[in-house]
């Protein structure tokens, strides 16, 4: 009876969402007890030390949804929303407060073929804001670390298909400091250089940015990123 009651518990709570024992223990006090036992039944399953996972059959981002723990959709994941998934990816890219969470979604992504990649802070370094039932690093952020890791095409997509909506004072507030991943370029310059070609390839002012020139390694990513946006847009 009691072991009904709790299961019923934890699956109005957790259902389709990994939790803890100690989320466990909120249900009752003889949670470990039951945990062991409903993971015998095969009702819950056990995907680390200490965390479990109430099954239910749903995809990736019915589970990013359902899941109750604290988590941002970060990089070329923010990207894939705010640029209408442009560039298809199967990474999911997240970062949580929580080490033991951290494990337990590599974990369960293992099992269920679903591949995180996760990094885990004290205080979450991106700019984040709720879509849904999704947190997610915001618009201006995930672009500056798209370009940042030189993901160009996730990045432009963004500035292209989002330029009604981004925060262009914020943008270069926080691009100016940030550089291209091994590189002494700046972020801000690889957007502007973007702005700058977008309006010279469509014959219109899109973007108030005065033209900057880039290296020529650079130069022909981003050439080729805008191309490809225009071409798909």
């Amino acid at each position: 009876m009691y072991l009904d009651t709790f299961n019923a518990a934890l699956r109005r709570s957790y259902s389709g969402s990994l939790f803890s024992v100690k989320h466990a223990y909120r249900i009752h006090s003889r949670a470990k007890e039951y945990l062991y036992r409903l993971k015998i039944l095969g009702e819950i399953r056990c995907v680390g030390w200490g965390w479990y996972y109430v099954p239910k059959k749903q995809d990736v981002w019915s589970f990013l949804a359902n899941d109750k723990n604290f988590k941002v959709l970060i990089k070329q994941t923010a990207a894939s929303i705010w640029n209408y998934d442009f560039v298809h990816r199967n990474v999911y890219r997240l970062a949580v407060k929580d080490r033991g969470f951290k494990r337990a979604l590599e974990a369960l992504g293992k099992e269920q073929g679903w591949m995180f990649e996760v990094e885990v802070y004290s205080k979450i370094p991106y700019e984040y804001k709720k879509v849904g039932k999704l947190l997610v690093e915001s618009l201006e952020s995930s672009i500056v670390s798209c370009i940042a890791e030189w993901s160009f095409l996730d990045a432009l997509a963004m500035l292209y298909f989002r330029r009604d909506k981004i925060d262009f004072k914020k943008l270069r507030g926080i691009s100016r400091w940030r550089r291209l991943s091994r590189s002494n370029t700046r972020v801000w310059s690889v957007i502007k250089y973007a702005c700058s070609l977008f309006n010279e390839k469509l014959g219109e002012k899109l973007f108030n940015v005065r033209k900057t020139s880039l290296s020529s390694e650079i130069k022909e990513l981003v050439d080729e990123a805008v191309d490809r946006v225009l071409e798909f847009a």
